[in-house]
C-alpha cells in the first residue's frame, strides 16, 4: 500500500501533517519560486538544471540558495522509501518564509517538497495526440517559474470549455510563446522551430535539443507566429512529466495530418532512454 509523504525544510512527514503558517510570504504575498521534476529509476532527473532555474527565480524576491542538491536528493530518497511509490512527481517550492516586517520582510526562507505518485500520462495521449487552444496573455517575469498562475488560469479555463489539453499564450504580434504548463516546438520538414525569448527556458526542451540534432534535425530558436502552426508537419509540447507530446489540433484546426507524427514517436524513445541514463549518472556524482 502506498501513501504520500511531503517535506518542509528537509523534514519528511505524512502529507496530512505538512502545513504552513499563515504568515508565510508565499501565502501572504504570493512570493514563491517552484520547479516540477520527476524521477527515473528512483533518481531525480535534471536536478542541477532545475535548481539553477529555481535559484534564479528565488533571487527575484531576495532568497539565496538555502539547501543543496544533496539535501534534496536525501529528501526524495526518504520519501520514496516511506511512500512505496516506484516513481514520483515532485513540486518543489521556495518562499521567503514567515513575514517579519514591512511588506516583504522575512528572515528564514522555507522550502517545501510535494512528492506524489508519478501517474504518468495515459499512453492514449501519445498514440492519438492532444489538442490545444490559444489565448491572449503573457506571464509576468516570463523567464522565471513562479507560483503566480493567474494569467494562465484564463487560458486553462478556455481549454476546459473546448476540451483541449493545453492553452498557448498568444502575444500582441500574434505569436505563440509557450503553453501554460509546457514549451512549444514545431517541426517543418527537418527543422524544429521553437520560441526562446518570450517563454520559460524549458529544461525538457533543452534536454531534447542535442538529441534531436543528433538524429539529424536542425534546431531554430525564434518567433513562432500562430499562422505558422498550421503549416507545420508536427507540433509538440514538452514538460518534465509529459516529456514530448504531440498536439494534433489547435483552436479546432488540424496540425499536419491531424495525427501523431513519426518524429514525436522517435524522439520520445530517444529522450526517455537519455533521461533514465542521465538521472542514474547524476545520482552517482
Amino acid at each position: 500500500m502506498t501513501s504520500d509523504f511531503f517535506a518542509i525544510d528537509g523534514r519528511v512527514m505524512p502529507a496530512a501533517d505538512a502545513v504552513l503558517p499563515v504568515l508565510d510570504l508565499g501565502f501572504l504575498r504570493g512570493l514563491g519560486a517552484f520547479e516540477t521534476f520527476r524521477t527515473y529509476g528512483g533518481h531525480p532527473h535534471a536536478l542541477p538544471a532545475h535548481l539553477d532555474r529555481l535559484w534564479g527565480t528565488a533571487a527575484l524576491f531576495g532568497v539565496a540558495p538555502c539547501f543543496t542538491d544533496a539535501d534534496l536528493r536525501r529528501v526524495v530518497a526518504r520519501i520514496l522509501e516511506l511512500s512505496g511509490h516506484d516513481e514520483v512527481r515532485v513540486n518543489l517550492v521556495v518562499s521567503p518564509g514567515d513575514h517579519t516586517s514591512g511588506v516583504f520582510g522575512a528572515e528564514k526562507p522555507r522550502w517545501v517538497v510535494i512528492a506524489r505518485d508519478l501517474h504518468a500520462p495515459p499512453e492514449a495521449w501519445y498514440e492519438r495526440g492532444v489538442t490545444a487552444t490559444t489565448f491572449r496573455g503573457e506571464r509576468p517575469s516570463v523567464h522565471h517559474k513562479t507560483t503566480n498562475y493567474l494569467c494562465g488560469r484564463t487560458g486553462l479555463q478556455a481549454a476546459e470549455v473546448t476540451g483541449a489539453h493545453e492553452a498557448f499564450y498568444l502575444n500582441a504580434a500574434d505569436e505563440v510563446t509557450e503553453g501554460v504548463t509546457s514549451n512549444i516546438l514545431a517541426r517543418f520538414g527537418t527543422t524544429i522551430r521553437t520560441p526562446i525569448t518570450t517563454c520559460l527556458p524549458g529544461i525538457t526542451k533543452a534536454g531534447l535539443k542535442p538529441l534531436a540534432e543528433a538524429e539529424g534535425l536542425r534546431w531554430e530558436e525564434g518567433p513562432l507566429p500562430r499562422a505558422d502552426l498550421f503549416t507545420a508537419d508536427e507540433l509538440w509540447i514538452t514538460s518534465a512529466v509529459r516529456e514530448i507530446l504531440s498536439v494534433v489540433a489547435v483552436d479546432g484546426q488540424p496540425i499536419g495530418a491531424g495525427t501523431v507524427g513519426p518524429w514525436a514517436k522517435r524522439l520520445r524513445i530517444v529522450y526517455q532512454a537519455d533521461a533514465i541514463a542521465s538521472a542514474a549518472r547524476d545520482a552517482k556524482n
